[in-house]
């Protein structure tokens, strides 16, 4: 199975995450709520991947260095796919979220990281990685997943 590599934005201001739900057809968590990011194009660098899926997105220009990576985490989709992810953490940009073509809020596009909505409208393996990003870890992790990505199996953190 050959691995896709793949940037996640976590963009966060004021205590607070964005979040939209993907619209067009995802690989992997569709119509599920999820920063912005998706996969490296041929020639291009982790750092232009986050900044071009980012604006594509959600329109926002974000101001990022490689010190802002904070995890890299191997998604394991059941026999479907496998998936290295790059995730960010972004505290500096210029703009507000809009809606586009690829990515709209599901109400608001602000979460309180005190009350992100795990249970209901994300990836199941979010709330066992997330928190740490927010904690200020940084870490490798491989999670194993369902084909879909939405029946969560195991994670370990290397």
């Amino acid at each position: 199975m050959h691995m896709k590599v793949a940037t996640l934005a976590l963009i966060v201001r004021d205590g607070k995450l964005l979040l939209g739900v993907k619209k067009r057809d995802a690989e992997i968590g569709g119509n599920t709520l999820n920063g912005p990011g998706g996969k490296l194009d041929p020639g291009e660098s982790l750092l232009e991947c986050v900044i071009r899926e980012t604006e594509e997105e959600v329109g926002l220009r974000i101001h990022v260095t490689e010190d802002d990576k904070r995890a890299v985490i191997t998604f394991h989709n059941g026999e479907k796919s496998v998936w290295e992810v790059h995730v960010y953490l972004i505290t500096s940009f210029e703009g507000e979220p809009t809606p586009t073509e690829a990515m709209t809020p599901r109400g608001s596009w602000w979460y309180s990281l005190n009350k992100l909505p795990y249970t209901r409208h994300m990836l199941a393996s979010d709330r066992k990685w997330m928190p740490k990003i927010f904690a200020g870890e940084r870490f490798t992790a491989r999670v194993l997943q369902s084909d879909d990505a939405k029946k969560f199996i195991d994670i370990a953190f290397d």
